[in-house]
């Protein structure tokens, strides 16, 4: 068999699911490792091991023995349940949002735990802001931030027009450019801006975590932020984010099913 050592550490769900008659297979964003994806060895049957701190958004201390690649967990012991996301459908479905995103865009083996503590930050704020719309848009803000796409959102990188002399922008996500209106086309992966949410993006992007939480987008700017980078986060892993058909703001106009087959987008977790 040969020895294993067994890692603990501080860590999120950030999905689970069945796995044979008794396991399941867990993924995990840990605060010493980045994302691990594990077995958990009768979790469907054991209610002494696993109580509740197998579901989505827990954070637990994780115990796990790694052994040819592969991640066995030993324990979870929980550490906060996050109550009130849970009795409130609409904010668990930003939550689990900010979880899926984090499994899609995250590359295992990559430890960041800068990304650790803002998304157990961002599930605490969403327990309690008056805008969820608003949390999740700063969080995948800091996330497109963290996964090195966020330009210099200081003048048009097409004609070099300072911000000041614009009042109309457009955040291009697939080329990680900010455009003036008379140079920036829209896919669906872009977003048009103001100058102020512009500005107030440049702000969210550089400011230390104690402060990120406390700025406001208006309530459309938010909603259309969260749409625009959950669509490019869709077509940058290949895989649907399936809690935007949750949280689709009113109006919104998702891809033809035809156009997701065509981009190869799988439709399960």
């Amino acid at each position: 068999m040969g020895f294993m050592k067994t890692v603990e550490t501080e860590a999120i769900v950030l999905h689970a699911s069945d796995y044979g008659e008794s396991d399941r297979i867990v993924s995990f964003y840990t605060l010493e490792a980045g994302l691990v994806r594990g077995i958990a060895k009768g979790a469907r049957r054991s209610r002494k091991r696993f109580v509740n701190s197998l579901e989505t958004g827990s954070v637990v201390h994780l115990s796990y023995r790694v052994r040819r690649g592969l991640f066995w967990v030993e324990g979870c012991k929980l550490l906060e349940l996050h109550e009130p996301l849970r009795s409130d459908f609409f904010r668990w479905g930003h939550a689990c949002l900010l979880c899926e995103a984090v499994l899609r865009m995250s590359p295992e083996g990559l430890n960041q735990p800068e990304l650790f503590h803002l998304l157990r930050r961002g599930l605490e704020r969403l327990g309690s802001d008056r805008d969820p719309w608003n949390v999740t848009a700063l969080f995948l803000l800091r996330l497109v931030v963290l996964s090195g796409n966020m330009p210099a959102l200081e003048r048009c990188s097409q004609c070099g027009k300072g911000l000041e002399r614009g009042q109309g922008w457009i955040w291009n996500l697939p080329r990680g450019l900010l455009l003036c209106s008379e140079h920036g086309l829209q896919p669906s992966e872009s977003v048009s801006l103001d100058r102020g949410s512009v500005l107030l993006m440049r702000l969210a992007a550089a400011a230390p975590p104690e402060k990120l939480w406390r700025m406001r987008f208006r309530k459309d700017a938010a909603r259309a932020l969260v749409r625009a980078m959950a669509t490019w986060m869709e077509h940058q892993s290949g895989r649907r984010l399936r809690c935007m058909k949750i949280l689709n703001p009113p109006g919104a106009v998702p891809l033809p099913q035809k156009e997701r087959n065509h981009r190869g987008m799988d439709e399960s977790i």
